[in-house]
């Protein structure tokens, strides 16, 4: 009989909503918006959501609205949020902080660059998709390392959390956009030696708002 390979239960989660224009490309350093209302309460969800899952650790990227929801989860399993700098967002360089339309406006050229090639093209001082997962990738392996066995939750952006999952799963980094992850959302992954087994994707526990 073949011995079941321990593993490692994996939460990924999105942090929740904020009243950050969705026509603008974060700049986190001068802005870092904070979870409005709604957010707080689908943090709140996610935390019921997890509740019983018996979380040993909680990490998050630093900036505020990813602190707040991983907050909410870690009181709810009783430890402390562990912030890792390598989760916070894609950087789009000199685009960040414009919306869309002044990109557009402004960099024509880069703007058709970009769209032509989501995951390898970066403005200026930015990053392409490619290099965000050499960031991301490397600092949740780092993260599983630690805990064999256990359950944890990494609280991160749509971004690094789908160029992760592109990466565990196989998928083409072009096609990273393919994985939906909605805000408070959770993807549970079973990491093994030797497997990584998809248990769940983009579940969310909107549910518990209403109780």
């Amino acid at each position: 009989m073949r011995e079941k390979e321990p593993s490692t239960d994996l939460y990924l989660c999105r942090h929740g909503e904020t009243d950050f224009p969705l026509d603008r490309i974060y700049c986190d350093e001068r802005e870092d918006p904070p979870l409005n209302e709604n957010g707080r309460r689908q943090a709140e969800a996610l935390a019921q959501g997890l509740a019983g899952e018996g979380l040993a650790a909680v990490y998050a990227s630093p900036v505020a609205r990813a602190r707040q929801t991983a907050e909410a989860v870690a009181a709810t399993a009783g430890c402390e949020v562990i912030l890792v700098p390598e989760l916070v967002e894609r950087r789009f360089g000199v685009w960040e902080g414009l919306t869309f339309d002044q990109i557009q406006a402004g960099d024509p050229d880069g703007f058709r660059a970009w769209k032509a090639d989501q995951a390898g093209y970066a403005p200026a001082d930015g990053e392409t998709v490619h290099q965000l997962a050499e960031r991301v990738c490397p600092a949740i392996e780092a993260i599983l390392a630690r805990h064999p066995g256990e359950r944890i939750a990494v609280v991160s952006h749509v971004g690094p959390l789908r160029v992760y999952l592109a990466r565990t799963l196989g998928l083409p980094l072009a096609r990273y956009r393919w994985l939906t992850l909605d805000y408070a959302s959770a993807t549970r992954l079973d990491v093994g030696r030797g497997q990584r087994n998809l248990r769940y994707l983009n579940r969310v526990f909107y549910g518990y708002l209403n109780r």
